[in-house]
């Protein structure tokens, strides 16, 4: 029989192979760790991020502020102003602009930098209680049109900006207003903060559509002539879309 060469018997790797394998498993390993944690305790605005944050601690439930806690907001601006402000953002503005607003909310005002406080009067077009499905699960939801004056002494007349404004409570909160009532909002001591910007259609062109939500935990008064807490759950439903009414 012939002697196998030397070149056809298996080389063995030699140890420093398999020290920098491992080495170069390991740093590949870190840096994934280190990415995916990053991106999960970054954006409460993912579901499963937010549910993770609020468990080990690293944002704090929803806050209830009173009119002398409220954070400070960058703006507060009437309809006109709003419309103003809003109505020219580009689409891919737009979902920016949504996304650090609803992180601006989930995080108590932590930093915020969007912070705006609508004021006005603004005529009640729909009521309805609040699900587990949506973004604030108890309480109500109403839907109104913009009112503004022509002059100091004119009647208010319709204006193309829409609100929803969420009444977060543990009560049924729809008795707060019927259709036709008139919501008056003011800096103090609602605090209406808008946590989505929308466009909604109307005759023939669109309107700015704004989610507020006052963040002052106050008694409002219901239209049987009692009143309500309006206070934030603990936790808000991150998956749930804005604006709830469509």
């Amino acid at each position: 029989m012939a002697r196998l060469e030397l070149d056809d018997l298996p080389r063995k790797r030699p140890p420093l192979f398999w020290w920098l394998l491992a080495n170069i498993l390991a740093i590949a390993f870190a840096i994934a760790s280190w990415v995916v944690c990053l991106n999960l305790f970054r954006d409460p605005t993912h579901p499963t991020s937010y549910d993770l944050m609020l468990k080990v601690g690293r944002i704090a439930p929803l806050e209830s502020f009173t009119p002398t806690t409220a954070p400070t907001p960058k703006k507060v601006s009437s309809p006109l102003e709003l419309e103003a402000q809003f109505q020219k953002i580009s689409d891919q503005d737009l979902n920016i602009l949504n996304r650090e607003l609803r992180r601006s909310y989930l995080t108590n005002f932590n930093r915020s930098r969007t912070l705006t406080y609508i004021t006005g009067e603004y005529q009640v077009s729909e009521v309805r209680a609040l699900t587990g499905a949506d973004f604030l699960t108890s309480g109500a939801v109403i839907k109104a049109q913009a009112l503004v004056r022509p002059n100091k002494i004119g009647d208010p007349i319709p204006y193309p900006v829409f609100i929803e404004c969420f009444f977060p409570s543990e009560d049924d909160a729809t008795s707060l207003f019927n259709i036709g009532d008139m919501l008056v909002l003011k800096k103090i001591p609602d605090c209406a903060a808008i946590i989505n910007v929308d466009r909604t259609p109307y005759e023939d062109n669109s309107a700015l559509f704004l989610t507020v939500v006052p963040l002052c935990a106050v008694d409002y008064p219901t239209t049987d002539g009692n009143s309500i807490l309006i206070s934030p759950p603990d936790k808000a439903n991150v998956a749930a879309s804005l604006p709830a009414i469509p």
